[in-house]
This record gives structure tokens, sequence and C-alpha cells, in this order.
């Protein structure tokens, strides 16, 4: 499993608008035709910055194109389009992967908690 995260801003006062639309679109098809699988996703709003974690099975490239083909997604995208800061092309995938090169965040570090079985 494999984490990944973007953040990008929205526009001041539009906070409780773009918290309804990312905590209330429908979500997608969680496996690519070839097995990659979207985990499980987290997003998070602070003061006009939001941050979307996504923990993947899988390459990365694969999850993307996939979710980029989700009407869900491309619903989510469109309508989230006038609450950003910084616009954004996401009607090619050319502007999509500018976006999230632009968006990702830098992994720093994953810890796990490792919990050993209590003998019987």
């Amino acid at each position: 499993m494999e984490r990944y995260a973007i953040s990008f801003q929205v526009k001041p006062g539009t906070e409780a608008v773009v918290r309804d639309l990312l905590a209330n679109y429908s979500p997608p098809e969680w496996t690519t035709p070839d097995g990659a699988r979207l985990l499980g996703t987290s997003i998070f709003m602070k003061d006009g910055l939001v941050v979307r974690m996504m923990e993947i099975d899988g390459s990365l490239p694969r999850i993307m194109t996939h979710l980029a083909r989700q009407p869900a997604i491309q619903e989510l995208e469109r309508r989230l389009d006038e609450f950003l800061v910084e616009p954004r092309d996401m009607s090619s995938p050319a502007g999509a992967r500018a976006f999230f090169q632009k968006a990702m965040m830098e992994h720093v570090t994953t810890r796990v908690a490792v919990f050993e079985e209590q003998g019987a």
C-alpha cells in the first residue's frame, strides 16, 4: 500500500460549499480494469487549504487515469473549479497531469504500529 496526498487552496468564504461537495460526491469504482486498487481516501480542510489523501495498491498513474474517467469524479472536479484559488485545466490528460504534479505533496514518512500477539 502506498499513500499520496495533494493540496489546493479554495477561495475565502467558499469553504462550506467545498466541504459539502467533498463530503457528498458518489464514490468512484475502487478497482481499475488491470487490478490496481484505490483502498481509501481522506479529505482534510483548514482555512481554505484542502488536502486529499489516497491509499492505493498498484500504480499511481493507472489509478489517476482510472479516476479521471469516472463520471462522479469528473462532475466533482468540474463543480470544484469555480472555488479554486488557482485555475486549472482538467479537460485534457496533460492539464490534469500538470495539476497533479503541482498539487502533489512530498511524502516524508509513514509510521505504522506493529503489535505482537499475546501468548496464551
